[in-house]
């Protein structure tokens, strides 16, 4: 991952990157705690919506720092022609932008900010 310059990438495609691991981490951390496999989905598919992203986004955009922030709203001002029906328009660019900074994080090597959403927001520990 160190060759991806984060400016030149697009902002949807960020979200992609984004998206896939938001979802490998939160499958880990449920992995971790050694549940049974027909409950791991039931877990992990509230976490992994854009109404659940969107809420989470909407709780950190403002500790965000800029260079972070910026990539964010970059994502979430892309062009998104269609979304889904479970979720209003607002909602799924917020969970774009959200995607956009767990893929910035990650390609930084930022990981304990990913953690540190999971903890806070999945799992519900104080920070």
């Amino acid at each position: 991952m160190d060759t991806i310059k984060i400016k030149e990438l697009n902002g949807l495609a960020l979200a992609y990157l984004g998206d896939s691991v938001w979802e490998l981490r939160l499958r880990e951390r449920f992995v971790a705690r050694n549940l049974k496999v027909k409950d791991l989905n039931k877990l992990v598919k509230p976490h992994v919506n854009a109404v659940a992203q969107s809420k989470i986004y909407v709780s950190i955009i403002d500790e965000i720092d800029e260079e972070y922030r910026s990539g964010a709203k970059r994502a979430r001002n892309s062009k998104i022609s269609t979304f889904p029906k479970s979720c209003t328009m607002k909602e799924y660019k917020d969970a774009t932008a959200f995607e956009a900074l767990i893929a910035i994080y990650y390609i930084n090597k930022r990981e304990d900010l990913i953690e540190g959403i999971i903890d806070k927001y999945v799992f519900k520990k104080t920070i």
